[in-house]
């Protein structure tokens, strides 16, 4: 019995010394799981996505005129061609073909592409053209001449309206007289299979007429 009793006296003194903390002590702050760290982005992530056209082969440029000039218009600056405001302009490339030493002839090289409305930039309106090289057959290591012209039409009254008429704009403007709209900045340009993709820029401008020799 009196075993019995000094082992329930000790067991209740356990009891409360757990219950109660001295004084001036301080219990332990619970201890709480450290998050796992995030896993940082695979490195791809990081990389800046590029527009897939930025590396197709072919020959790429833009086509860009001073706002003052107005929209491309067939019918004296009434109203504006929309569907002209771009495709108004060709692009063609070239290549000589034919044995060295002769005249040869001229070969058209690609098939142009062009927006269908301008952008307005810094006080242009410019469309974005393409010659896609899509089959990989464009020739390489030769000189391609790449001009710009207006003109989509077969009638030779309504190109020589978007070259010389009115456009469809403030005072409907118009090249002075003797005056037409040409687009430079055509060049020849050569592709190689290190670098078969080029730039050619063009803007169209107001130049004299060519004059007919007597």
């Amino acid at each position: 019995m009196i075993a019995l009793s000094l082992l329930s006296w000790a067991g209740a003194a356990l009891k409360a010394n757990a219950q109660e903390a001295p004084t001036g002590s301080r219990r332990s702050p619970r201890t709480t799981a450290t998050p796992a760290p995030t896993p940082a982005p695979p490195y791809t992530s990081k990389i800046k996505r590029t527009d897939k056209t930025q590396f197709t082969p072919g020959i790429f440029g833009t086509i860009r005129w001073k706002q003052e000039y107005g929209f491309p218009s067939i019918d004296g600056g009434l109203t504006p061609a929309k569907n002209l405001n771009c495709t108004a302009f060709r692009v063609q490339a070239t290549v000589q073909m034919g044995a060295p030493g002769t005249f040869g002839r001229s070969e058209s090289v690609g098939y142009f592409g062009t927006d269908n409305e301008p952008s307005l930039e810094n006080g242009y309106y410019v469309c974005n053209y393409s010659l896609a090289d899509k089959s990989q057959d464009f020739p390489h290591n030769r000189v391609i001449s790449v001009s710009a012209f207006l003109g989509p039409y077969a009638s030779a009254q309504l190109n020589q309206s978007l070259t010389q008429g009115r456009w469809f704009g403030s005072g409907q403007p118009q090249p002075p007289s003797g005056y037409q709209r040409v687009a430079i900045g055509g060049r020849g340009v050569t592709l190689t299979d290190a670098e078969p993709r080029s730039t050619v820029d063009f803007e169209v401008v107001y130049r004299p007429l060519p004059t007919t020799p007597r």
